[in-house]
Formats: C-alpha cells, structure tokens, sequence
C-alpha cells in the first residue's frame, strides 16, 4: 500500500525463503549430478509454479519465479534461458519429461523491446540522437551513458532457448518442446520420444534417435542418425539433410525397419547408410522355419517434396548381409540380400563344402540364418567347422585302427610256442584271457581337428591243437572305444563293441603260419555341441556298424645266442560298414547315408626273445617287436553328410590315416605254476599323424 508522507527506512531480519530455496537446489544438483550450479539453478526456477499453483511462465513483479516445485523439477528443465549444455559423461542416461518451452524469453523479448522504443522517444525529446552535449547536466550524462549502455546489452541478448546435448551419455526427451532456438547433438545420444519445433543439427560425435518429430534435420560429417529406440519412425517437419560423412543407421526386423518420414525435402550428399538387425541377437537353432530380412524390401526415407541426390554407400557389420538401394521421387528403399557366398571365405575343403550345403538351405532356415549374422571370416570359417560332422569319419578311422587289437591278441596266443613256452605247454587245450587299454592321439592338420581317443576291454578265447603242429581257437570280448574332437570341434563319441573271431595256427619245422578272422558289433554314441553365428545347439546320435576283418602271418624262428629272432610279415583286410543314420537336436542336425570303408594293412618286422632264469626253478621270457605297418589302401577319412532337414549332401574329411607307421611291442611272461601263465605286453603304433600306445594283461590257463 501507500503511505502518506512516507520515505526510505533499512528494515532487518530472517528471511524463511533462503533455507528452502537452498535445501531444493541441494536436491536438483543431487537429481542431476552433470548439471553445473547455474544449470542447476535454471531447472529450480523454470519449473516454479506461481501460488495459485500454476505454471510459472515468466517471472512477476510479486513472486518472481514463485514456488519450487521439487516434484517437475525431478523432471528435467522447464524452460532454456538461453544455451543449454547438457553434458552427460560415458554410462549417463537421463530422461526429461517436461514439456521446455522458452516462454520467459519472449517475456525478456517483449519487455526490452518496449524499453528501447521508449529509449528512442528519449532520444528525440532530448535531441540525443547524435549524442549527448559535453555542456549537458550531470543528469542527463548519466542517464544517456545508461540507456545507451542498455541499449547495447539488448542487442546482444539471445532471446530463444537453445539446446546442446554433449559428452558420450544418452539423453532422452519425452516432452512437447516449444523452444525456437537450435538443438544441436555434439556427443552421445539424443532421443526425441516426444516432440521438438527446433530443427537438430548433429554433429560428429553424436546420434539422434527417438520416435518422435523435429523441426528439421541436418547430420553433418561425422554424425549418426539411428531413428527408434530399437526400430522406430523419426518424424522430420521440415526439410533433411544428410551431408557427405554423415551415417543413416537403419535397424532391421524381418517385419519393419527405421524411417525418417519428413513433411518436406530430403537432400543425400553421398552419405552412408548403415544395416543391423534388430538386437543382434542369434537365432535359436530351431527346425521350424523362421523369417527372414533377405529379399524383403523396407521403405527407409521418405520426403513429400521429393528425394534429391544419392547414398554414397549401404554397408553392414555383417560378413554376408547387405543392401541395394532403390530410389524413387519421394522415397529410397533398402533391399536387404545376401552379398557373398558363404564359400567365399572357406579356407579348407571342408568348409567349403559345409558352406555350400547350408547356403543352399536358404532364407528361413536357422543355420542359414545365424550364418548370415556372423560378423566375420573367421567367425564364419569357425562355425562351418562345428557344422562339418567330421567326426563321424573320424569314428571310422578310429574303429579301423582299433581292429589290431584282435589282431594282436591273436598273434600272441599263436606265437605262444615261439615265445618261451615248451612244447608240452603248446601240446594242451588252453584257455586265455586278457585286459587291454590303448590311448591315442591324432595330430590336427590345416584343414582337419586333431582328436584323441581311447579304448578300453576284455578279450577271451580257447584254443588247442588239432595236431603237433596245427592249434584252432575261438575268442570274443568286448571293448569300449571312445573319441574326443579338439580344435575347438566341441563332439565326442563313444563305442560299445563285441567281438567275435576264429584263428588257426600251424608249424612247418621253424616256420609259422597264422590265419584268422573276426566280426564286431559297434553301437555309436555321438554327440556335438555346436556354435553357429552365436546361437548353440545340441546334435546326437546313437547308430550302429559292424566290421569284418581277416588277417594272416608267416613268421620264421631264427635261433641265436643269447637270443630268438623270428622276422614276420603280415597281411590284414579290415570292411567297415556304417549304418545310415539322423542326429536329433536341431536345424544344425546332420544325417548319413550307409558308409562302407575298406582297409589292407601289410606290416614287416622281426621279433627278438631272451628267456632270464630268475631263480633256479623260475624264468622270465622277455620278447620285443619292431615293425613297419604300410597302408596298401585309400588312407583317406571321408564320408558324406547332409543336413537333416534339407539339402544335398557333401563330403567331409577328417584327418587321413598313415601311409606307414611303426609298430613297435613289447612282452614280458612269467609261469605261475605249472598250468598258468600271467603276460604284461606294450604295443604301440607310432605314425606321422596318428600315435597310440597300448597295454595288456593277459592270463593263459592250461587243461
């Protein structure tokens, strides 16, 4: 109110405004700990609301900005009052909900504009137009020295709010925001969910993102827009422009993709466009067909006043996924394809060939799929790999291989007369049985997974002679192979086999022959873990084969001092025929058709005996082997897969076996009586490719 006769007075005292004002700036800078104190500041007052609880668009003469509100203050700023730096670090996400206008300016705007009219009719009256007069009052000095002074200072002022975002955070705007001035993206991520009339320059460094509508558009060299939160539509306002370096980054699903859609012109400088998918994530290994983005066609920007210029590239993190581009007057289209073979990047015949089978697969199937995501050479080389199945030819070296095991026992119990025993021993009817266990280890190639395997069982078998000379018997076992694929195969087999044989034994003076044969049984455990693209699976299968081999020797004794020489050489034909068979698991399941292999082993080599009495009632017989084993066959490991659910088969390799190897032993028996013998024999095969080393225990009973 007025009071008559009234003046000036120094009034003292506590205001009650200070604390709270501080208390709520304290918990802005908390809310917003990138903001700087005047930033801070800014949010407290452009979210005030007047004390009828209305939004403060301007401060009054009364309350000026009024009351914090704490509550729209959590929100983000109300108002830019002027250049608004939003500078959010690495790791920083914040979102701002408010609706940010730059009303207060306008208030400013108004304010000085109709200060400066009245300034100018002082200028007039005053005749100051050409300055003031050195004779002037002291009064009128200063006042023209401060209205010429607030003069200037108008003319500098910014009267729109602007807004920076900077720093590499993410910033997301949800509001409808009504500021004029620019909003420029330095760092980071901006994402517009809601709406803004300022048109957004980005710059290098930044991306602009969101669902929502801008003013206008202009992506400078450097700059990035990924429309969507994940796939999405940035509505443009205005006019786009895309100038040279600047990058599109377009998100795809099989069923939608990024648009900017602009009410304006688009002008494409040679920028780049980028393709990904949507999350990235691997497609799950599953047989049923799944959709896919190859061949589809996506709208990805259009402009109602017409499309002018070109991308200067369509490019994708992916080894064989990629775009052409088609343009129309007001639009361009993405055609997604696939831009390479997969063969293209094959390195080994295996991988060649598994490549070829899963292209031919095609779009919607998972392998095809997941192939298509892998982001590189060496990726895809890995999983055409794991695909291979090469360990199912594998299997069949390995069953070859473990055939000498038969063979061997065999050989020992027809050798029995040579090595130690008299001729009384050799006249009866015998019965022998005989633990064994081998491990081996098959060296990787270039092009093939090296693996190791074992092999564990029991043989039995009764013998006796039809005459002085000639010795008949029968043995059976069983044995328990198993393999491990390395190089990072991830698959493994086992082998359950039974065995059953004959072998015939007969003596010319010192010169033996041998003659025998057997059949096994093998049921196959196989299981692989497999790694396509980045999506896992699990592929098994249980099957059976069988194989047949027969084998014959002629071995001559040489008697020496101090020891027994009996040179050898023999000859084994081993036949294995594998069962058709389909794994169960997944799209990445393989499947084969009957495989038949055939082997013919000759091995040269000399045996030596030494008999060492070790008491005067007690001998040891001590015998050693040294032999070349050759090959006479196709050394080749291959058979021919297919993928389970489609497509034409291909052949895959494992490593080959030796051309020649030695073969190398040695045997140690010692009498437990008169009717037992206990024998502890080392056998191994020692190749370029393939080495195994092996152990038996056997006992022979006589009757």
């Amino acid at each position: 109110g007025t009071v008559p006769g009234g003046g000036y007075g120094i009034k003292s005292g506590t205001s009650m405004s200070a604390p709270h004002a501080t208390g709520a700036l304290a918990l802005v800078m908390e809310r917003f700990p990138y903001l700087d104190n005047e930033q801070a500041l800014q949010v407290l007052l452009t979210t005030a609301t007047q004390l009828d609880g209305s939004v403060t668009q301007a401060p009054t003469n009364s309350v000026g900005w009024g009351v914090a509100n704490l509550e729209r203050a959590m929100r983000g700023p109300g108002q830019l009052l002027g250049t608004f730096d939003a500078n959010l670090g690495a790791g920083v996400s914040d979102v701002w909900s408010n609706d940010i206008s730059d009303q207060a300016l306008l208030q400013r705007q108004a304010e000085d504009t109709a200060e400066q009219a009245t300034w100018q009719q002082t200028l007039i009256s005053k005749g100051w137009q050409n300055g003031v007069a050195s004779t002037a009052s002291q009064q009128d000095q200063a006042d023209y020295a401060t209205g010429t002074a607030r003069a200037a200072a108008a003319a500098q002022r910014q009267y729109q709010g602007s807004l920076v975002k900077s720093g590499a955070g993410r910033l997301i705007l949800q509001g409808a925001n009504t500021y004029r001035g620019d909003t420029l993206v330095n760092g980071g991520l901006l994402s517009v969910n809601g709406s803004l009339v300022s048109a957004v320059q980005v710059n290098a460094g930044g991306t602009l993102g969101g669902n929502g509508q801008i003013g206008g558009l202009t992506a400078r060299s450097g700059g990035i827009v990924a429309p969507g939160n994940s796939i999405g539509t940035l509505q443009v306002n205005g006019d786009v422009t895309l100038q040279p370096g600047s990058t599109y980054a377009v998100e795809l699903s099989p069923t939608a993709s990024d648009r900017i859609v602009a009410t304006g012109s688009a002008t494409v400088s040679g920028a780049n466009m980028t393709l990904a998918l949507e999350n990235a994530t691997p497609v799950a290994l599953s047989s049923a067909p799944i959709q896919s983005v190859v061949g589809r066609q996506y709208n990805v920007l259009q402009a109602a006043n017409g499309v002018n210029g070109q991308f200067g590239s369509v490019t994708s993190n992916y080894a064989f996924l990629g775009g052409r581009l088609d343009y129309a007057a007001n639009g361009v289209a993405l055609n997604v394809e696939q831009t390479s073979a997969f063969s293209s990047v094959a390195q080994t015949p295996n991988q060649s060939a598994v490549a070829t089978a899963a292209e031919q697969l095609g779009a919607g199937n998972a392998v095809y799929e997941n192939l298509l995501l892998t982001q590189s050479a060496v990726a895809a080389r890995d999983s055409f790999q794991q695909l291979s199945g090469e360990i199912y030819p594998a299997i069949g070296s390995v069953l070859i291989n473990d055939s000498r095991q038969i063979r061997d026992a065999v050989g020992e119990r027809l050798g029995t007369s040579v090595f130690g025993t008299d001729g009384n021993t050799a006249a009866q009817d015998n019965v022998w049985i005989k633990a064994l266990g081998a491990w081996g280890k098959t060296d990787s190639r270039d092009d093939t997974a090296g693996y190791t395997t074992s092999i564990g069982g029991l043989l039995a078998g009764v013998d006796g002679n039809l005459a002085d000379d000639t010795r008949l018997g029968v043995v059976a076992g069983y044995s328990d192979s198993s393999l491990n694929m390395g190089s990072g195969m991830h698959s493994r087999a086992s082998v359950d086999s039974y065995h059953l044989g004959a072998y015939l034994g007969h003596e010319i003076g010192a010169l033996r022959l041998t003659l025998g044969g057997a059949h096994s049984w093998h049921r196959i455990d196989a299981q692989r873990d497999v790694q396509v693209g980045g999506a896992a699976g699990k592929e098994k299968t249980k099957h059976d084969a069988q194989s047949t081999q027969v084998f014959t020797e002629a071995a001559y004794r040489i008697h020496l001092q101090p020891a027994t020489l009996e040179p050898f050489a023999n000859l084994a034909y081993v036949h294995l025929n594998t069962d058709s068979f389909s794994e169960k698991g997944d799209a990445a399941a393989l499947s084969a058709g009957s495989d038949n292999r055939d082997a013919v082993l000759s091995t040269l080599g000399v045996r030596a005996l030494k008999t060492i009495a070790i008491s005067d009632r007690q001998k040891i017989d001590l015998s050693g082997s040294l032999g070349w084993q050759h090959n006479l066959s196709d050394t080749s490991s291959e058979q021919h897969l297919a993928f389970a659910s489609a497509g034409n088969s291909f052949n895959v390799q494992s490593v080959s076996m030796d051309r020649d190897a030695a073969v190398v032993g040695a045997r140690a028996s010692l009498a437990l009586g008169k009717d037992a013998r206990i024998n502890l024999d080392y056998n191994g095969l020692l190749g370029a490719r393939d080495k195994t080393h092996g152990v038996g225990l056997s006992l022979d009973w006589q009757f």
